[in-house]
Protein backbone atom coordinates (compact mmCIF):
# COMPACT_ATOMS: atom_id res chain seq x y z
CA UNK A 1 0.00 0.00 0.00
CA UNK A 2 1.44 3.09 -0.81
CA UNK A 3 1.28 7.01 0.27
CA UNK A 4 -0.93 9.03 -1.58
CA UNK A 5 2.16 11.82 -1.15
CA UNK A 6 4.73 9.77 -2.05
CA UNK A 7 7.31 11.84 -3.70
CA UNK A 8 5.06 14.94 -3.99
CA UNK A 9 6.91 18.25 -3.95
CA UNK A 10 5.68 20.09 -0.86
CA UNK A 11 4.79 23.86 -1.00
CA UNK A 12 6.86 26.44 0.16
CA UNK A 13 4.84 27.07 3.17
CA UNK A 14 5.24 23.40 4.57
CA UNK A 15 8.46 23.35 3.50
CA UNK A 16 9.07 27.05 6.12
CA UNK A 17 7.23 25.01 8.76
CA UNK A 18 9.76 21.78 8.35
CA UNK A 19 12.28 24.28 8.71
CA UNK A 20 10.99 25.95 11.90
CA UNK A 21 10.80 22.44 13.05
CA UNK A 22 13.88 21.51 12.70
CA UNK A 23 14.94 24.53 14.66
CA UNK A 24 13.01 24.25 17.70
CA UNK A 25 13.94 20.47 17.92
CA UNK A 26 17.54 21.17 17.96
CA UNK A 27 16.75 24.32 20.44
CA UNK A 28 14.68 21.79 22.66
CA UNK A 29 17.53 19.19 22.23
CA UNK A 30 20.60 21.22 22.96
CA UNK A 31 18.97 23.20 26.14
CA UNK A 32 18.11 19.47 27.40
CA UNK A 33 21.75 18.38 27.14
CA UNK A 34 22.55 21.25 28.58
CA UNK A 35 20.25 20.82 31.88
CA UNK A 36 21.15 17.08 32.04
CA UNK A 37 24.92 18.49 32.37
CA UNK A 38 24.62 20.96 34.46
CA UNK A 39 22.44 18.49 36.94
CA UNK A 40 24.90 16.30 36.89
CA UNK A 41 22.99 13.17 37.66
CA UNK A 42 21.94 11.80 34.81
CA UNK A 43 19.30 8.11 35.37
CA UNK A 44 17.21 6.40 33.48
CA UNK A 45 15.31 5.50 36.87
CA UNK A 46 12.16 7.83 36.14
CA UNK A 47 11.92 6.88 32.69
CA UNK A 48 7.84 5.48 31.83
CA UNK A 49 6.76 3.85 29.03
CA UNK A 50 5.72 7.45 27.36
CA UNK A 51 9.25 9.66 27.72
CA UNK A 52 10.27 6.01 26.03
CA UNK A 53 8.59 6.36 23.30
CA UNK A 54 8.87 10.15 23.02
CA UNK A 55 12.82 9.15 22.70
CA UNK A 56 12.56 6.73 19.80
CA UNK A 57 10.47 8.24 17.35
CA UNK A 58 11.71 11.92 18.02
CA UNK A 59 14.93 11.30 15.91
CA UNK A 60 12.77 9.40 13.47
CA UNK A 61 10.34 12.39 13.06
CA UNK A 62 13.16 14.97 13.12
CA UNK A 63 14.90 13.40 9.80
CA UNK A 64 11.85 12.93 8.33
CA UNK A 65 11.05 16.66 8.81
CA UNK A 66 15.05 17.41 7.63
CA UNK A 67 14.30 15.52 4.46
CA UNK A 68 11.13 17.30 3.94
CA UNK A 69 12.81 20.79 4.70
CA UNK A 70 16.05 20.23 2.57
CA UNK A 71 14.54 18.76 -0.61
CA UNK A 72 11.52 19.72 -0.88
CA UNK A 73 9.84 16.73 -1.34
CA UNK A 74 7.27 14.27 0.52
CA UNK A 75 8.84 10.92 1.59
CA UNK A 76 8.31 7.86 -0.56
CA UNK A 77 7.54 5.70 2.25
Amino acid sequence: MEAPWKGEKVTPFIRILAIIFIICGLFAFCSLLYAFFERGNVSSDNLDFRALFGMLSAPYCFLLFLKVAVTGHAPKS
